[in-house]
């Protein structure tokens, strides 16, 4: 897994150079593009990303607890591979802040999970017109950290699942360098291990992340 994600790493971190070399003279609206192979359109390029997280909780344990979601905040960066005027690749490289609140502590207290995410999703991207366009791919994540209200916690001493995978789809809208949309992340890791008694009142619990994110994005194009 480590070797997939450094590999990853450094064709995102390569690939605006490749793209710098193919790049013509004058620059290109994505519905400009005539030719085949990868364009030099603004469906190729790199940028940065950042916006508000809402995550909860669902799954089949989920009628029993008392919970509320959190709010907070994903950013990172992105790079693009166009193919046509319709059609393009994009990667991602994020830091994202999930979690959720239940009344599990001693006596009914209240227990505020935050969980620190390292996530990379593979997308396609189709332009519906000049402006909007939709994502859909697969996503892996990793959980870095865990915290219960102010104490930190270790992740395999107390039944969390370190690894997440799942699918994500959205939609986006840009208007020049800027970038705004809406993902929602189909979560399919449980966040608990299977048959791990140390994750107390969550042990044995068939519970995923449910998280709705709002973004901005600057971009350039290559």
């Amino acid at each position: 897994m480590k070797k997939t994600l450094l590999f990853l790493l450094l064709a995102m971190a390569s690939a605006p150079a490749a793209f710098a070399q193919n790049r013509p003279g004058g620059e290109m609206s994505s519905k400009d593009f005539t030719g085949g192979g990868v364009t030099s359109s603004r469906n190729t390029g790199f940028g940065i990303k950042g916006g508000y997280n809402l995550n909860g909780l669902r799954g089949d344990d989920i009628s029993g607890i008392n919970r509320n979601s959190r709010s907070d905040f994903h950013a990172g960066v992105y790079g693009q591979l166009g193919f046509n005027e319709f059609s393009s690749i994009q990667t991602e490289l994020l830091y994202s802040r999930q979690g959720f609140e239940a009344n599990t502590g001693a006596g009914g207290a209240r227990q505020r999970f935050r969980m620190d995410y390292v996530m990379l999703p593979i997308m396609y991207v189709g332009n519906v017109t000049e402006t909007i366009s939709f994502h859909v791919g697969p996503q892996v994540s990793l959980l870095t950290n865990i915290r219960n209200n102010e104490q930190t916690l270790d992740i395999a001493a107390n039944g969390f699942n370190s690894f997440d995978f799942g699918g994500v789809g959205g939609l986006e809208a840009r208007v020049g360098p800027a970038r705004v949309g809406a993902r929602y992340n189909l979560s399919l890791g449980k966040i608990f291990e299977d048959g791990n008694t140390k994750a107390g009142a969550f042990a044995n619990s068939k519970l995923y992340n449910n998280l709705l994110q709002v973004y901005v994005g600057i971009g350039f194009t290559q």
